[in-house]
């Protein structure tokens, strides 16, 4: 079957309409929820995406919201159109297990496949937090607010450091890929303390870009040929970056793979023989980690396989060992303080508040039994925030 090239959560948004993927969590996940090696420390949370740490040790998670009402310019095409936004996109704090509102009124979209862009990820530099979001913009109904990265002020208010709405119309990619996204922003952002800066990736015209405090924009590396649906990005403690992709559907297994960009925009691929990545981290012990979505897929709708997601650890430049498995889509991982990989999930279908974030003891996780939503559930309730 001839492989799709769509953006990632557009692949995503689709799948939503062809599976029931929290079908297993008849009830909401909180903190303490465990199953194996995973803890289920926060929940009730509206399509989370990336996490990440305040000075104080206090979790922010970024949530991608639900939409709204709002009907998006024609520059998107059907199957994704009409789009609907609003300002549903959140950040929160975790208390308790429970979302906090830290910053709301960020723009979020919907499509007519139920695709939801929104707030995607989080990262302190020099002190302060800043969101990466994909849901402004005219074509994502939200003309007031565009995609970009938004620095987080301590009185919940948010303002755009970098208006990558309009820097991905000036700046086109060598390949712009058919279902091209004008509005476009980051699905993965990171802070590189040492050169004082934000890097944040654009899976859709396949770039790495970074942003200053100050709002200077500057393309790293141009990805864009072959529309790889470029995801996560990891520092490289030895210096560059990580970034995996996730691939077209039909997600073959084994093609997907991580590559490694150094500050010059050197290009190495260092890890292939993946299935649809959508995050990467290092570990404490140096390792490389790679969040897989789904493994084991179809080669016919609706591709992706609920339950399959995995946790894998990089053993060579063409192999790995599984730290987890059974896991519904992961969509973005992240090594705490305490040594934790961080899990937030799944990638897609938790309008209504029944997205988690785990954490995996990474150390014990090889034996690990497999992991579902269902497993980890108890009866607790928390209510969620958009």
């Amino acid at each position: 079957m001839q492989r799709l090239q769509i953006s990632v959560f557009a692949v995503l948004g689709l799948l939503a309409t062809l599976v029931t993927p929290v079908a297993a969590q008849e009830s909401t996940p909180v903190s303490g929820a465990q199953s194996g090696s995973i803890t289920v420390i926060a929940s009730g949370l509206t399509n989370p995406r990336g996490v990440t740490w305040g000075a104080d040790g206090t979790l922010y998670v970024a949530q991608a919201g639900k939409g709204g009402e709002m009907i998006g310019t024609p520059a998107l095409a059907p199957p994704l159109a009409p789009v609907k936004g609003g300002p549903t996109a959140s950040i929160v704090r975790i208390d308790n297990g429970c979302p906090v509102l830290v910053a709301g009124d960020l723009p979020s979209e919907i499509s007519a496949i139920g695709e939801v862009l929104g707030a995607e990820d989080l990262a302190v530099l020099g002190g302060e937090l800043y969101a990466a979001v994909d849901g402004g913009g005219e074509a994502h109904g939200n003309a007031a607010q565009p995609s970009g990265v938004y620095r987080i002020l301590q009185d919940g208010t948010s303002e755009v450091v970098a208006d990558l709405s309009a820097w991905v119309r000036a700046n086109p990619t060598k390949f712009v890929p058919p279902d091209f996204d004008p509005d476009a922003a980051g699905f993965s952002l990171i802070a590189d303390e040492a050169a004082g800066v934000l890097w944040v990736v654009n899976p859709n015209s396949g770039e790495i870009i970074s942003v200053t405090p100050g709002g200077a924009i500057t393309r790293i590396a141009d990805l864009s040929v072959d529309h790889p649906v470029s995801t996560g990005l990891a520092v490289d403690p030895n210096g560059g970056i990580y970034i995996g992709n996730l691939t077209g559907v039909p997600y073959p297994d084994g093609a997907a793979h991580v590559l490694h960009v150094a500050p010059d925009g050197t290009v190495t691929e260092v890890w292939k023989g993946l299935t649809a990545v959508t995050d990467v981290a290092v570990g404490p012990d140096g390792a490389l980690y790679a969040a897989e979505m789904s493994t084991g897929n179809t080669d016919t709708p609706p591709f992706a396989v609920p339950g399959s997601g995995k946790i894998v650890r990089q053993t060579g430049p063409d192999s790995m060992e599984e730290v987890a498995t059974g896991l519904m889509f992961p969509v973005s991982i992240s090594f705490g303080a305490d040594g934790g990989l961080y899990i937030s999930m799944p990638a897609f279908g938790a309008d209504d508040g029944t997205g988690v974030v785990a954490r995996l003891d990474v150390s014990a996780s090889a034996e690990a039994t497999p992991v579902t939503m269902e497993e980890a559930a108890n009866s607790a309730d928390c209510p969620p925030v958009a």
